[in-house]
């Protein structure tokens, strides 16, 4: 980055972005210089000079699950999309909590979150039918931008993030707690994706007794028994899940 104001004012009125100052650009200058010096007269055969993403990319998913979109140390420039849906019946809104750092659980202290925004206008319907694309793109200049569509009306809400963990130390550190945490985040994770899968099931159940309502067959045996078992089962679910 160029020290001269007017051209960084310039640059920003242009780019509709604020400069990025955490790099000293001297250093960054002679450390370049000095690692294509090396590559060109052959004093350093092993390097290949490849950009990669420092610190893992994902989202917040049902349960405070990080989802990773891209994994640290994937070379950029790189573009990942992936199929999320809805986690409640009629839900016309999904957040995308974008979460940068190694821990599988979103809210860890390990993680910071890059930003948080909704895709509205859901058409209504049953939990897990819509289909909403997520898409994390990160450029050649290292800036991510991440995109939430609605496959089914086209709707989409995009955001372009700058403001990264650039920093070698602060990044070391990150991966460092993450993995004195990673126990711990794996018993979290493991807790999570199983009172997930039950209330799946819980669901599941729900609307077979639904559907047998339908045809007048909630006085029989059978379905009192299974009502009797789905309540039980979906009040012990409940409890689990509040205290995730």
């Amino acid at each position: 980055m160029t020290r001269v104001p007017a051209v960084q004012k310039i640059a920003q009125d242009i780019f509709k972005l604020v400069p990025d100052k955490s790099v000293n650009p001297d250093e960054a200058v002679a450390i370049g210089a000095a690692v294509k010096g090396a590559v060109l007269t052959g004093s350093n055969k092993d390097v290949l000079l490849l950009d990669v993403n420092p610190l893992s990319l994902g989202i917040e998913t049902m349960g405070g699950i990080n989802t990773i979109m891209i994994p640290r140390n994937t070379t950029i420039p790189v573009s990942k999309p992936q199929i999320f849906s809805t986690a409640s019946n009629n839900q016309d809104t999904v957040t995308i909590k974008v979460i940068e750092g190694e821990s599988t659980t979103a809210n860890s202290p390990t993680n910071r979150v890059l930003d948080v925004f909704n895709l509205t206008g859901i058409r209504p319907a049953p939990r897990g039918r819509p289909q909403i694309e997520v898409t994390f793109s990160i450029d050649a200049n290292g800036i991510l931008s991440v995109t939430a569509k609605d496959k089914d009306t086209g709707k989409e809400q995009k955001v372009v993030i700058t403001s990264r963990v650039k920093d070698e130390k602060e990044i070391q550190r990150m991966i460092q707690e993450a993995k004195e945490r990673e126990a711990e985040d794996a018993k979290i994770k493991e807790n999570t994706e199983l009172a997930v899968e039950a209330d799946n099931f819980c669901y599941s159940v729900k609307k077979d007794l639904d559907e047998l309502k339908k045809n007048n067959l909630e006085n029989e045996p059978q379905y009192l028994e299974l009502e009797g078992i789905f309540n039980e089962l979906k009040n012990v679910v409940d409890e689990k899940i509040m205290k995730l």
